[in-house]
């Protein structure tokens, strides 16, 4: 480790950050009917890489299920959890083992007292300020949370799913698609005036990012046509919602998040995601400002090129640096040679539970720092420099944008 990283890292762990996308649960700890590690640890991420390595999905569910007495469901998970060591997904739970419960690995010898240092932190009352604001140091986190519409609180700001109209998940009341849009109108309003602070459109897991130029006389038809029992809309139809989400948050100079890259769980299709198949939005709709997901992950690269060419489109690192920290690092090293370091978000946990996000960060701030301390010690930047772009990218950049 060089003196500058360490310096570098002591600054990252003393100061605040903006957190850009979660799926925490806001007005409880844990998941599940009552707190369990497993259930909390595998509750996706860490799951996804035992699928990938074999195992059964039914094993998974079982192993998750705090209705069975825990030592009873580890001989099940052990095996598959000593192949899956290595991943990134595992690095970032082992890290909030170590920070939280003080505990280095989860084994056969440690698994009761890690689960009983966890139920003993969940229930605690002071749980999440002590994750969140003592341990973290999170100003504020973006919550993907859809469903509730409650105002911003010292922990959280809200995102908006537009989806829920474009695909749609809502049942459908209006006659027309004139009053549909209306009503869609209407919601967004809402939620604009309660403080959200962006749309979140997760379309990619789905369907293809590419959102096509639609007539509203060729939607209005399919509209028509449309009943609550036929699923989603007709993509032509989706189409024409998405342009119309898009074109009344342009009016307002919002802020809309795309997944883009990798997807989480199993049997995706990684084409849809490609960034590249939204450049038509970007000067479509020049007063939103497009926050992109994961880095884009692996088309990494064409992210970096499409925030060069255009002045409205921003990168997340959010999810990214445990998907993989040597891309990450790869990939911050190149974007800072190629886009302002203005237009980069280095931190959003992505987690469902809040030891991940001890995790995460953690590993966020090593591949920052280290990439920093790279270009320092090689001259490349002075020391200044650096701690200006670390202060950026974790704090500053996402507190202008999204105006907290």
């Amino acid at each position: 480790m060089s003196e500058t990283y360490a310096r570098l890292l002591a600054t990252a762990d003393g100061m605040p950050v903006i957190d850009t996308h979660e799926h925490l649960p806001l007005s409880f700890s844990y998941q599940g009917d009552a707190p369990d590690i497993l259930c909390d640890y595998l509750s996706h991420y860490l799951s996804s890489d035992l699928r990938a390595g074999g195992m059964p999905k039914e094993d998974v569910e079982r192993v998750r299920d705090c209705k069975v007495n825990l030592m009873e469901r580890w001989p099940l998970l052990e095996p598959w959890l000593n192949q899956v060591k290595n991943t990134s997904y595992y690095k970032s739970v082992q890290i909030a083992m170590q920070k939280i419960h003080g505990i280095d690995d989860m084994t056969g010898d440690t698994i009761q007292a890690l689960n009983g240092s966890f139920i003993k932190n969940v229930t605690d009352p002071d749980y999440r300020r002590r994750i969140m604001k003592g341990m973290c140091h999170i100003e504020r986190s973006i919550a993907c949370r859809g469903d509730d519409l409650t105002q911003p609180d010292e922990f959280f700001v809200r995102t908006f799913y537009p989806e829920a109209w474009a695909m749609p998940w809502i049942t459908v009341e209006q006659k027309n698609l004139a009053d549909y849009c209306e009503a869609y109108r209407a919601e967004y309003r809402r939620w604009r005036d309660s403080g959200a602070v962006a749309l979140k459109i997760a379309m990619a897991y789905n369907r293809t990012l590419l959102i096509e130029d639609v007539s509203f006389e060729q939607a209005d038809a399919l509209f028509s046509q449309y009943k609550n029992d036929s699923g989603r809309f007709p993509i032509p139809l989706q189409d024409y919602m998405l342009r119309y989400v898009l074109s009344l948050a342009d009016e307002d100079h919002f802020v809309v998040q795309f997944h883009t890259g990798i997807q989480e769980g199993l049997f995706n299709d990684i084409e849809n995601s490609n960034p590249m198949l939204l450049k038509n939005l970007f000067t479509k709709y020049p007063n939103l400002t497009f926050d992109l997901f994961h880095i884009g992950y692996p088309y990494d690269r064409e992210l970096i090129t499409l925030a060069k060419y255009h002045p409205n489109v921003y990168i997340d690192m959010c999810w990214a640096n445990i998907i993989s920290p040597h891309a990450s690092r790869e990939f911050f090293r190149e974007a800072l040679d190629v886009i302002p370091y203005t237009k980069i978000f280095a931190f959003g946990g992505d987690y469902c539970f809040y030891d991940g996000v001890v995790g995460h960060l953690t590993m966020a701030k090593q591949n920052i720092c280290a990439v920093l301390a790279e270009k320092v010690d090689r001259g490349e930047y002075g020391i200044a420099l650096a701690e200006k772009i670390l202060h950026a990218v974790f704090y500053g950049n996402a507190k202008r944008v999204f105006k907290l």
